[in-house]
């Protein structure tokens, strides 16, 4: 479990954010600065967020890093921040691990609903606001859009091309599975870096399983417990959450095994999941 607890935030305030971002991150030194800056850029200002959610506050999970990554998260909360930042870390090798270790983390000291993104994504303005609005409303679990950035050397067409197809998939399988029980209705991916859940929740399904990427799905396993708790009228799609994440698979893979990788079984790719270390997390 986490063993190092760096922060800015008072979690002794009776004043405490309801509202917590986790974010694992292993080896993020190139982008994790600006995925924080796009945080504290968040439109979260209405007397709603205020005054009766207390704004947000940011968890990041430094996952056993042995690049400049916790230096750097360091250095922007000493800088100052907007809205309370912390960085804790996490020595079980895994992103179901570290996105664990922050959720619970987080709860520990206060929240009430739990949002989560990748230290690789650039979250929109309103992505968060945004984003909760069907947690309000009485759903327990809910996922947004993610795009490709478009500031990197790669473009961002294919990516957004195989997201369409992966619309269509979702509604063949909403149509596939609509008169089934409630438990196995499926329309759409809840995925890690663009979602949302309410504490209770998180705690009654168990959360996500502290696993590796390369081992075990873990947004889909979240998605499934939930599901099996108050089946699929209970998760949301709020389209209008956008998150812009990185194109470093591609970078990585080359077009054709993108493809691959996104089209097909992954475990049987040959592809790692996790693109970032040399040995699987």
């Amino acid at each position: 479990m986490a063993d190092e607890f760096y922060s800015t935030a008072d979690h002794l305030s009776p004043s405490t954010p309801a509202v917590a971002v986790i974010i694992p991150a292993y080896n993020e030194e190139r982008l994790i600065v600006d995925t924080l800056q796009a945080l504290q850029d968040q439109e979260f200002d209405a007397p709603l967020h205020r005054e009766v959610l207390h704004g947000f506050r940011v968890v990041v999970v430094d996952n056993n890093s042995t690049d400049r990554t916790p230096d750097l998260v360091r250095e922007f909360i000493e800088a100052g921040t907007r809205f309370p930042t912390e960085l804790i870390s996490e020595t079980e090798k895994g992103s179901g691990c570290a996105a664990d270790t922050g959720a619970r983390h987080a709860i520990a000291s206060g929240a009430r609903y739990i949002a989560r993104t990748d230290a690789d994504s650039h979250p929109a303005p309103d992505w968060l606001a945004t984003l909760l609005i069907p947690l309000f409303a009485g759903k327990r679990l809910v996922g947004g859009r993610v795009k490709a950035r478009d500031d990197e050397d790669v473009s961002p067409f294919l990516f957004n091309a195989v997201g369409k197809l992966w619309r269509v998939g979702h509604a063949v399988e909403y149509l596939r599975t609509a008169r089934g029980p409630a438990v196995a209705r499926r329309s759409f991916a809840v995925v890690g870096n663009n979602m949302a859940i309410d504490v209770e929740m998180y705690l009654e399904s168990g959360g996500f399983p502290r696993t590796r990427i390369d081992d075990t799905d873990e947004d889909a396993v979240l998605q499934a417990r939930v599901r099996k708790l108050v089946g699929s009228k209970g998760i949301a799609l709020q389209k209008h959450a956008i998150v812009f994440t990185s194109q470093r698979r591609q970078q990585a893979f080359g077009v054709r095994d993108t493809i691959k990788w996104y089209s097909g079984n992954r475990a049987s790719s040959g592809l790692t999941a996790d693109i970032r270390a040399a040995e699987p997390r």
